[in-house]
């Protein structure tokens, strides 16, 4: 997520947020933390931030996956598997091993 988007949360938001598997979860952490998210983190957050939202690790299948990183302007996701312990990517390419 593009750092300007984080801007007014917490380290402990940022750090829930981060560990998100998916938009509905983010919607989830805003709305039980009490934040109104702006428009641009809105549009980031339903998919406007240019990279596709994994529903499985591309490797084994697995839904087993945390964020392990995700770059300056959001377009880019790094997760990492527990079920294979590999790190796959996420970008406007889609969901793909490293």
């Amino acid at each position: 997520m593009r750092e300007e988007l984080l801007k007014g949360l917490t380290e402990e938001q940022i750090e829930k947020i981060k560990n998100c598997k998916g938009q509905e979860e983010i919607l989830k952490i805003a709305k039980e933390e009490g934040v109104e998210l702006t428009d641009d983190q809105l549009e980031a957050v339903s998919g406007g931030c240019g990279f596709v939202q994994p529903t499985n690790c591309p490797g084994c299948q697995s839904t087993n996956f945390i964020t392990a990183d995700i770059n300056m302007d959001g377009s880019r996701v790094t997760y990492y598997c527990n079920n294979c312990h590999r790190k796959f990517v996420s970008d406007s390419d889609g969901p793909r091993m490293l």
